[in-house]
């Protein structure tokens, strides 16, 4: 009954609170006078209200057309506050010198998001760690090892995932991890149409749930046993670069950005991969997400990533990330030399295993 009540009580709340607007009331610690105060949208990074402090007082104000993720910014400093909010009056009391101890209440999606993280955080933690200690382990029996322990901790994350996103099917915070966990953790990609189909309300609604659309729909364009369609790009040279003229060889569709973390951290396990098995007919085609196209190609020499590369300079609106509904970054095909798919979103270990089982 508590949770029928909760939930009632959470669609009521946007009901009533599209008319009104979004305002932001501080009262922080260790905050100077005159700091200018910035929410920007976590997906656009568009500014949706300023206001400057005054003995450590600001107030915001602004509209959105759903609850999203803001950054809450202060101009001169790098503290910065994560508040999943829509057209509510909320207020962030604290210490500034202490971000993670803020007080944040009038927000039914920030409280929802609030329990995310206070499940999860503490399980993802030692499972980033674990990863990172099998990309840098060198002794194959203790990589083995460790491999079966974040094994062990992926399903102890995925598990306390799937639970909230039971709890919290009617909230656009589950849409967000949804669409995080999808592109971190393998079988929750696999489900990602069933869990993504148990969503009603205003879960599916807004950005995040614009991006699960466009996903959802695209997975059988990208089924693993199906051909990966015809595609063509520029290479930084202006050159028209097709996915058929690498046809015979194993190749590796990478979808990257110089500005990615994650996919430049990737990419020392993508070099070696194609320095390996280069000789045995397995080539990478890198697909870039960038708009620069000078740090675009000082990543590529920075890194060292000797293969072809294309881009239209288009960022997230690249034509073949398009085609492909890519969502998220780094993300990945691997074809056969007929071009038949043979693995997806595959990094570190998981590209080595697949290549040295069809690489001959």
């Amino acid at each position: 009954m508590k949770k029928i009540t909760g939930l009632a009580f959470l669609m009521i709340s946007f009901i009533s609170l599209n008319a009104q607007g979004l305002k932001v009331t501080g009262l922080l610690k260790n905050l100077p006078d005159n700091t200018e105060v910035t929410l920007l949208d976590g997906v656009t990074s568009q500014e949706v209200g300023k206001g400057v402090s005054k003995n450590g007082n600001f107030t915001l104000e602004g509209k959105t057309e759903t609850a999203t993720i803001f950054v809450l910014g202060f101009k001169g400093m790098n503290q910065k506050v994560p508040l999943f909010i829509g057209n509510e009056s909320v207020t962030v009391e604290g210490d500034l010198q202490n971000v993670n101890a803020l007080s944040i209440n009038g927000s039914v999606t920030h409280d929802v998001y609030k329990d995310y993280m206070s499940v999860l955080n503490p399980l993802i933690e030692p499972f980033i760690q674990k990863m990172n200690a099998i990309q840098t382990e060198k002794d194959e029996k203790n990589k083995a090892a460790l491999t079966k322990e974040s094994n062990e901790l992926s399903t102890n994350v995925t598990n306390a995932f799937l639970k909230l996103t039971t709890k919290y099917n009617q909230s656009p915070v589950s849409t967000l991890f949804l669409l995080q966990f999808a592109n971190m953790f393998p079988v929750i990609k696999e489900s990602l149409p069933s869990i993504y189909g148990s969503f009603t309300g205003v879960a599916k609604k807004g950005a995040f749930a614009d991006m699960l659309d466009k996903t959802v729909a695209s997975a059988e364009l990208g089924k693993i046993g199906t051909v990966l369609p015809e595609f063509k790009q520029n290479d930084a040279n202006g050159k028209s670069i097709s996915l058929s003229s690498l046809r015979g060889k194993y190749v590796l569709i990478d979808f990257w950005a110089s500005w990615c973390g994650p996919c430049r951290a990737e990419n020392p396990n993508v070099v070696k991969a194609f320095n390996t098995y280069k000789a045995k007919g397995f080539t990478v085609l890198g697909v870039s997400l960038d708009q620069d196209k000078a740090k675009w190609l000082e990543a590529i020499k920075k890194d060292g990533l000797a293969w072809t590369h294309v881009s239209d300079l288009k960022y997230w609106n690249n034509a073949v990330a398009q085609q492909f509904g890519i969502q998220s970054i780094p993300a990945n095909f691997l074809i056969n030399p007929k071009g038949v798919i043979i693995g997806r979103d595959l990094r570190g270990a998981d590209l080595e295993r697949v290549l040295a089982e069809n690489v001959k």
